[in-house]
């Protein structure tokens, strides 16, 4: 059956497939030869095959050639920002540039990006994101020698009458509170200058570390090593989620990524040497105390060279407790559908994610290993973060933050319930953790800069990353806890409901990204769409993009559809 150019197309295979050179003409059903019934089923599939894929192509063309139209990346040494010398010509340059830019504007970013673009590094943006790195490896990351600690303590039943769920308490406190404090680090930037935040969370985790080590109950200790130590972790450290994005656009997931290495780096930085003092002391105060100083040198050095491109001061002229309120119910963030769906997605998954992080050792012992190759196992999975995480920016980058995201997300669920499972000897269990180290921190990866993508890199950024922390931290806080709950001692898979658990979270998380990318699809076609019609005169490839398009947009559940499986970058 022929149809007219004009008359409305009901799939992707009836499109014009001419190329975007304009070289190729369309193939036409009509025109072919009668062939057998095979033979005519062979081609159809073909040239409907072939369509899609230079549609495919057609889209990726059409992405470089709008990229190259974009502001290039700022040359390595560029101005300190905080030396305030910036002159009004160099402004005047940025903003025709940036109105340039968002004449071509395809909806890859959000607006505000565009118009107020970072210039994607500089000596002063490559720097923070490696101050914003020794920021989380000297904070959070120093949690990750706490399996040391808590060795020492039930070996030798430090507190006495404590058990194995209030000792997990503790590590949950340093992950689940000090995100879910983020909320709090982010109002108080809002209102004071970020550098004196952050000072202030030093100081208390240096008090911190310095009095755990003097701490005569269980109780104290939560108190001092969780709860107060988690408010220092998100004073210092938390600020840094929303600095990365105002130096960075094209590259902000790789960069991202470099930042939150540390928690991997953290594991080679302070394990060994925190076991080698306490088997030379005899003891673990002098553990907890170098902790203390080493992490309030480098937090001290990391601040003070650490750079913001904007500043992140708000003059609202309300009293600071109605800021604290108005912070918390920034409905016009938090009612934004994929805001929604990336802070189910991240709550969701931070349940696996914890289980599947501080499992590793207590795994180990349950399936008969000793406590040094549990150690071991640990390590290698903390090795991993650290290579894994900038490499999961790359890929963010070069492929879509989107689709390495949700792609990750599936595959250590489907890891967990294909290997972890099976996973009884000591070999295996450390290629499990290897593997399972380079992918795990997707999260931490991608959440900001997804968020990003959804509401800019300027004040709403703000409430999206603490709305994204102050939901995604409970889980992190309780899920070890379950898992502990979860292990059937004395069976041949002691951990088989929490390797279930892991995989289950992990792949019904990653279906609420589905549709966080049909959003985003839906932006970047509507703005191309816009474009071609803005132009006086079209070519015959404007018309075939506007007719695909037209046909991806469609509001019906098969546009939708549609929309959900385009293989393109997002």
């Amino acid at each position: 059956m022929t149809s007219t150019p004009s008359s409305p197309r009901s799939s992707l295979e009836s499109l014009d497939s001419t190329s975007i050179d304009g070289t190729s003409p369309p193939v036409q059903v009509h025109d072919l030869p009668a062939l057998s019934l095979v033979s005519s089923l062979s081609s159809r599939i073909i040239t409907r095959t072939s369509t899609i894929v230079s549609a495919i192509r057609d889209d990726s063309r059409y992405i470089t050639r709008q990229e190259s139209n974009k502001i290039p990346p700022a040359p390595f040494g560029a101005t300190n920002p905080d030396d305030e010398d910036i002159t009004a010509a160099t402004a005047t340059a940025a903003a025709v540039s940036t109105t340039s830019a968002l004449s071509n504007y395809d909806g890859a970013f959000n607006k505000q990006d565009i118009i107020d673009r970072p210039p994607d590094g500089t000596f002063w943006g490559w720097l923070s994101a490696f101050c914003v790195c020794l920021l989380n490896t000297f904070s959070w990351g120093a949690n990750s020698s706490f399996g040391v600690f808590l060795n020492y303590y039930t070996k030798t039943d430090h507190f006495a009458g404590a058990n194995m769920e209030e000792y997990a308490l503790i590590g949950g406190l340093n992950l689940g509170l000090s995100f879910m404090l983020c909320n709090v680090a982010n109002i108080l930037v809002r209102r004071f200058y970020y550098k004196y935040v952050m000072g202030a969370g030093i100081a208390i985790i240096v008090i911190c570390y310095i009095c755990a080590a003097e701490a005569k109950t269980i109780v104290q200790l939560i108190i001092l090593q969780g709860l107060i130590l988690s408010i220092g972790y998100a004073l210092a450290a938390g600020p840094g989620f929303v600095i990365i994005p105002t130096w960075f656009l094209k590259r902000r997931s790789i960069a991202t990524g470099i930042a939150t290495s540390g928690a991997g780096l953290a594991g080679i930085v302070f394990s060994r040497p925190t076991q080698a003092l306490i088997d030379k002391t005899g003891s673990y105060k002098w553990a907890l105390r170098m902790i203390g100083i080493v992490c309030g040198v480098m937090l001290t050095v990391s601040t003070l060279l650490i750079r913001c491109r904007r500043d992140l001061i708000v003059h609202t002229g309300r009293p600071f407790w109605k800021d604290i309120v108005a912070s918390f119910t920034r409905w016009d963030v938090y009612r934004q559908p994929p805001i929604i769906y990336l802070v189910i997605w991240n709550f969701i998954y931070g349940i696996g994610y914890t289980i599947l992080l501080f499992s590793m050792s207590s795994f180990a012992s349950a399936i008969g290993l000793t406590y040094k190759q549990g150690s071991m196992v640990t390590t290698v999975q903390s090795v991993a973060q650290c290579i894994g995480r900038p490499l999961l920016g790359y890929l963010s980058d070069r492929f879509g933050k989107v689709n390495v995201t949700f792609i990750f997300t599936v595959i250590i669920g489907l890891l967990s319930l294909i290997w972890w499972i099976f996973v009884n000897t000591y070999g295996d269990l450390i290629a499990f953790g290897f593997v399972t180290g380079i992918i795990i921190g997707i999260n931490w990866v991608n959440f900001t800069p997804l968020c990003a993508d959804v509401v800019g890199g300027g004040d709403d950024l703000l409430a999206a990353v603490s709305i994204l922390c102050l939901i995604g931290g409970p889980p992190m806080i309780v899920s070890e806890i379950i898992g502990l709950k979860l292990e059937t001692t004395g069976t041949d898979k002691p951990f088989l409901h929490c390797q279930i658990l892991v995989g289950v979270t992990c792949l019904v998380s990653a279906a609420f990204l589905i549709p966080f990318r049909e959003w985003k699809i839906h932006r970047m076609l509507g703005a191309r769409r816009d474009l071609i019609k803005k132009k006086k005169e079209r070519s015959d490839n404007d018309l075939v993009r506007l007719r695909r398009y037209e046909l991806l947009l469609d509001g019906g559940v098969k546009g939708y559809l549609m929309r959900t499986c385009y293989p393109i970058r997002v």
